[in-house]
């Protein structure tokens, strides 16, 4: 059955509920291990992130896997999405802001919130945007996620396509920096264990059903890599620094494949895109990482 108006006014009118949720110094190092930080065990820049006897650092992007709760949300808080074909659903967008730097652990108060749905058109789709607000116990921020999805087969229900996210805007001059972060075959495996366990990422026979001959990477490891590029070649590896990281998302990456970050700095933005070496093909594009 497909959406209707009265469905999406529905959605952006429910408020949003506050839900105790939390995680271990586990999640925060097996994230920064499954982005590709270790892979040198003797660089010790990089050890802070993924041993606790040498620093507490937490990666950013982190916040993309850290934010579940211990608690369900309630049922009518996913009434659009119900209806909504997931089949032919894409991961267009992922925005992050970050209030304070992550703590390796931490109890959490988690919200989540649907911000929009734009109708690009009967045979163009609909965009669904979502905000999900995430403080320490104490009730001080610590990030928020903003996701945009693109669901190709629920377009052309009587909305709207004004008001959608704009993408950063890049120069048109050459790269200031580019950094090669090579990929692993089995790291679609490893980023899995931090919570994603869509099957499209390690079965080869859904993998086929989707379209694609062997499983892709997913989509927020490719993010995190980029993230991980930015902070060792622009930011030292202070990620105290970092406010922003927005990114669209452009192609599916295969295991193994190198990712070649391309960055440029402007005052306080740095932009950046993602090329794969092998293919010659922008995998993450329009990217915005905001530092302090």
């Amino acid at each position: 059955m497909p959406i209707t108006m009265q469905d999406v006014e529905r959605t952006l009118s429910q408020e949003p509920v506050e839900l105790a949720g939390g995680y271990t110094d586990r999640d925060s190092l097996l994230y920064a291990v499954a982005i590709g930080m270790g892979r040198d065990p003797l660089d010790a820049q990089e050890l802070e992130y993924v041993c606790e006897t040498m620093g507490d650092r937490v990666v950013p992007t982190a916040a993309t896997v850290l934010s579940s709760t211990n608690e369900p949300a309630p049922v009518d808080a996913d009434h659009i999405m119900l209806k909504m074909n997931f089949a032919l659903m894409l991961h267009g967008e992922q925005r992050l802001q970050i209030h304070n730097p992550l703590p390796p652990a931490a109890e959490t108060l988690v919200s989540n919130r649907t911000t929009g749905v734009y109708d690009k058109g009967a045979d163009k789709g609909a965009l669904l945007t979502s905000e999900t607000a995430v403080k320490l116990a104490d009730g001080s921020p610590l990030y928020t996620l903003g996701t945009t999805m693109f669901f190709r087969g629920d377009g052309g229900f009587g909305g709207t396509s004004d008001g959608a996210p704009v993408p950063h805007t890049l120069p048109e001059r050459k790269p200031d920096a580019i950094c090669e972060m090579p990929g692993r075959r089995d790291q679609a495996m490893i980023y899995a264990l931090c919570g994603d366990r869509n099957p499209l990422h390690r079965d080869p026979g859904i993998a086929k059903q989707a379209g694609f001959d062997i499983p892709i990477l997913h989509g927020l490891c490719s993010y995190g890599m980029a993230c991980h590029a930015v902070l060792k070649t622009m930011l030292d590896y202070d990620q105290t620094r970092m406010k922003g990281f927005d990114v669209r998302f452009s192609a599916p990456v295969l295991p193994g494949e190198t990712q070649v970050v391309e960055m440029w700095q402007d005052d306080n933005v740095i932009s950046f895109r993602v090329r794969l070496k092998e293919r010659d093909l922008i995998c993450i594009n329009n990217g915005k990482c905001t530092i302090g």
